[in-house]
């Protein structure tokens, strides 16, 4: 995302870090800042910003330990993380 960032020319700065997901949607959301959020999260009060250049490819990797692999509640978990994300 900062690739992206540097090429439009314009000046930017990190106001945020969070291993939150919310924090940095609420800061989206009161107009603080952009990210790169899931589509999934994007919410009425964000708008997807067209003009910036294109991120890199990315992958997203769900991990489960094999201990968990006869666990029931880790199979419905899964399924959610899954179904969360739009790509």
């Amino acid at each position: 995302m900062t690739t992206s960032l540097a090429l439009t020319g314009q000046p930017w700065k990190v106001i945020l870090t969070s291993p939150s997901a919310r924090a940095v949607e609420a800061c989206v959301e009161a107009g603080l800042g952009i990210s790169l959020i899931d589509r999934g999260r994007v919410s009425a009060s964000m708008q997807i910003l067209h003009s910036f250049p294109q991120i890199a490819p990315h992958e997203i990797l769900l991990l489960r330990s094999s201990s968990a692999n006869a666990e029931p509640a880790a199979s419905v978990l899964e399924e959610m993380v899954q179904n969360s994300f739009k790509l």
